[in-house]
């Protein structure tokens, strides 16, 4: 057996030393930094727009590189094409060529085909349902929006001008009939006195009648309101019930901060719906007026009833076609309890306990759950959409709905009653709401926590015709007080029974939740090595581990 030759350190040198003395040494590593080089410069004029200067002087280094090569050992080149290792070469160079092609391609089509999905857990780039709706009607009606986005570039932040202009190409690429522009006002002082904008940024919805409105906040719900206000959509008046002890507004008119008890948040909804909301107090007004859409009692208290000519004003108001929403709690008023009885049912002193239910093991507050039947929808009752698209609401410290004692009501046939929400069969009442165990001497349910009241027809008693009227009762006003109302879906079913007495069937559905947008915080430091080591090390680690395999190869 031969034996094979020793090779001494000095040797090992000798060999390094000539191959880098050799021309085609040189050659071959020049053509690896420049074929490297075109790769790299083209990644950067693809990904990098503001840095299409630099792609291209890196796009001509390469090319002067590679053609180096060849002028400093056509030959080696063409004997190392022509070899073993060089068909490798080029195969890897085809198919690395090929990736790059592909990867292009794929670009392309998802550019001309857009489809986007939202992993966000608060699904912060997906448009809400009523959004679609709204969007769609558009074209059903065929009419069309420009917004007018003004935004001043000294003033504005990135960050801000960049989640409008997400938000308009969401709405952009869900109609045709929507379309956007961004104005400088300081460059184009023209367009900002047009449209009477004085503030920045904001965004004008005009629509092709030349009418428009302006919004300073830059949420998806402003956008709606904008767009409904700008296409024309009727403001209707919403009057809230007062001089009874109601729950109303508590926001601090020097901070804006406001107290969990109040309806701020649901009015500031009801207002994002195109509603102009109004206090009423029925003691200075007498009769409710002719314009509103609808009248909500909200919480009154115990030591405040209603005096009988505000009783007069509300029952003239419902038997002329009148729409309320009634939010009363566990032993209300017995006045606004007897106004709920002349429509077939009353609200219970006791408290509802939920075993099964509930939220977290608080048992006084139940949990009505889609999931268990426990909503009435359109498929049981036709034209009844309220809850259509509600999953979860709840009810702290709820009371039930019952039908008052015979010797008070005898239903009469103009009334329909539907249960909107249910508590489980595992519920009770309870006087005490510190004792919620249950014995078989509570009256046990289900029982109704919201309901929906149709009257219409004639009166037995009164021989007079009543016009369709609509009452949506919940034995809760706390759901919608401001330190629940963005619980569950709970600001979901208050303004769908708004909508639905309203008659505003188009705006029913599931709204975009106010909830803060989580963003990566990084200093420009971390998001330039971010940027660049994306796209720098993939392909300097496949260089070096193909010239690793090469030199233990060759």
């Amino acid at each position: 057996m031969a034996l094979q030759p020793q090779i001494d350190d000095d040797s090992y040198a000798k060999i390094i030393l000539s191959s880098i003395k050799s021309p085609n040494f040189w050659s071959i590593i020049l053509g690896f930094v420049g074929i490297f080089a075109v790769i790299l410069g083209g990644s950067i004029h693809l990904a990098f727009d503001d840095l299409k200067d630099l792609s291209l002087w890196v796009l001509m280094a390469g090319t002067g590189l590679i053609l180096l090569a060849l002028v400093l050992s056509p030959r080696a080149v063409a004997m190392f094409l022509a070899g073993r290792k060089g068909r490798y070469g080029v195969n890897v160079a085809i198919m690395t060529l090929a990736f790059f092609v592909i990867l292009l391609i794929a670009n392309y089509l998802m550019y001309q085909n857009p489809k986007r999905i939202d992993v966000t857990a608060t699904r912060f780039f997906t448009l809400s349902e009523q959004t679609y709706g709204i969007l769609d009607n558009l074209s059903k009606n065929n009419q069309s929006v420009h917004a007018y986005a003004f935004f001043v570039s000294s003033v504005s932040s990135d960050n801000q001008r960049q989640s409008a202009e997400d938000l308009l190409n969401e709405f952009d690429r869900r109609s045709t009939n929507f379309s956007f522009s961004f104005v400088d006002p300081e460059l184009n002082r023209t367009e900002a006195l047009r449209y009477n904008v004085t503030t920045y940024p904001s965004i004008v919805f005009e629509a092709d009648d030349g009418k428009f409105e302006g919004v300073t906040l830059l949420t998806e719900q402003d956008f709606v309101t904008g767009i409904l206000i700008a296409t024309g959509t009727e403001q209707k008046v919403i009057y809230f019930l007062t001089g009874h002890g109601e729950t109303s507004v508590s926001r601090d008119p020097m901070t804006g901060a406001i107290g969990l008890e109040g309806l701020d948040l649901a009015i500031e909804g009801m207002q994002r719906d195109n509603y102009f909301v109004m206090p009423l107090n029925l003691k200075q007004f007498e009769t409710v007026p002719s314009d509103a859409a609808v009248l909500i009692i909200a919480g009154p208290k115990d030591n405040k009833d209603l005096d009988e000519s505000e009783l007069t004003a509300i029952l003239k108001y419902v038997r002329d076609g009148g729409r309320i929403l009634m939010l009363l709690d566990p032993n209300p008023p017995q006045k606004f309890n007897g106004l709920a009885a002349l429509y077939g049912v009353a609200i219970s002193s006791e408290h509802v306990v939920d075993a099964v239910s509930n939220v977290s093991g608080e048992m006084l507050t139940p949990m009505v759950q889609k999931a268990n039947g426990q909503f009435t929808t359109s498929n049981s009752s036709p034209g009844l959409t309220i809850a259509d698209d509600i999953s979860v609401t709840v009810f702290p410290d709820s009371a039930a709905i019952l039908s008052p004692p015979a010797e008070e009501f005898a239903l009469r046939d103009h009334i329909k009653f539907t249960p909107l929400g249910m508590t489980t069969p595992a519920s009770w009442l309870t006087k005490d709401p510190e004792d919620v165990t249950y014995s078989s001497e509570k009256q046990q349910g289900p029982f109704p926590v919201s309901a929906v009241i149709e009257a219409t027809g004639m009166y037995s008693d009164l021989g007079a015709t009543h016009q369709l009227a609509k009452i949506v009762l919940f034995s809760d006003s706390d759901f919608a007080s401001n330190k629940y109302f963005a619980s569950m879906d709970n600001s979901d079913i208050f303004l769908n029974s708004i909508n639905w007495l309203a008659d505003d069937f188009e705006l029913i559905s599931i709204r975009p939740k106010l909830l803060p947008y989580r963003e990566l915080v990084v200093n420009s430091r971390e998001r330039d090595f971010i940027k660049w080591s994306s796209w720098t090390l993939p392909p300097t680690f496949m260089l070096f581990m193909a010239l690793v395999v090469w030199w233990r190869r060759r």
